[in-house]
């Protein structure tokens, strides 16, 4: 399928790569969706079974959230898949254990530690803490982290209010001068709404 389909967007993009995309994304939403044991979170994906834990933010406004970490979104780009449009992943019988970071994808790390050149200014001052987790890297490195509110979305956004066009928090943290980080029930954000 992904072959016989290479309709290609203006810009460029081929449009099996967005619908496998935007399938993905509907799938994380239905897994947001799902009742939650604390103790136990276990939810079902299109690929199988992956298990997370509750992980405490410390923050008046965030409540603790339900961490999936290194669920797969795609097939490992290794070998003959290197530099190809990605695949999906392969499915798994067993519940996926999804409670550590995933390997970052190969960037340069000079003696330990990122180069501050390849970060905004406004980022450098954390440059000990992120280093911290680019020391495992690999090609299969297509992975989403996914973090699940365990407390009512709605509370929270009492803390958020919308304004036409821009969305303000009184309190809480902001991304790059904007309050995509704001806890609301958007769950998926395009790279250039985060100003990626």
């Amino acid at each position: 399928m992904w072959r016989v389909m290479k309709v290609q967007l203006h810009s460029g993009v081929d449009v099996p790569f967005i619908l496998w995309i935007l399938g993905f994304t509907l799938q994380a939403v239905v897994v947001s969706s799902q009742k939650l044991d604390d103790l136990d979170p276990v939810v079902t994906t299109t690929y199988g079974k992956v298990r997370g834990f509750k992980k405490e933010l410390g923050n008046e406004i965030l409540g603790p959230v339900i961490q999936f970490l290194g669920v797969p979104y795609a097939a490992p780009p290794t070998g003959e898949r290197r530099f190809q449009p990605p695949e999906p992943p392969s499915s798994w019988s067993e519940i996926r254990n999804a409670t550590q970071f995933p390997p970052v994808c190969p960037q340069t790390v000079v003696e330990g530690r990122l180069p501050e050149v390849m970060l905004p200014v406004w980022f450098t001052n954390s440059l000990d803490i992120v280093s911290t987790y680019v020391q495992d890297q690999s090609e299969d490195c297509l992975f989403l982290n996914m973090y699940v509110p365990t407390e009512d979305v709605k509370r929270i956004s009492k803390e958020c209010a919308r304004k036409p066009g821009k969305k303000i928090c009184r309190k809480g943290g902001m991304y790059k001068n904007k309050i995509k980080s704001c806890a609301t029930e958007e769950l998926v954000y395009q790279q250039q709404e985060i100003g990626c």
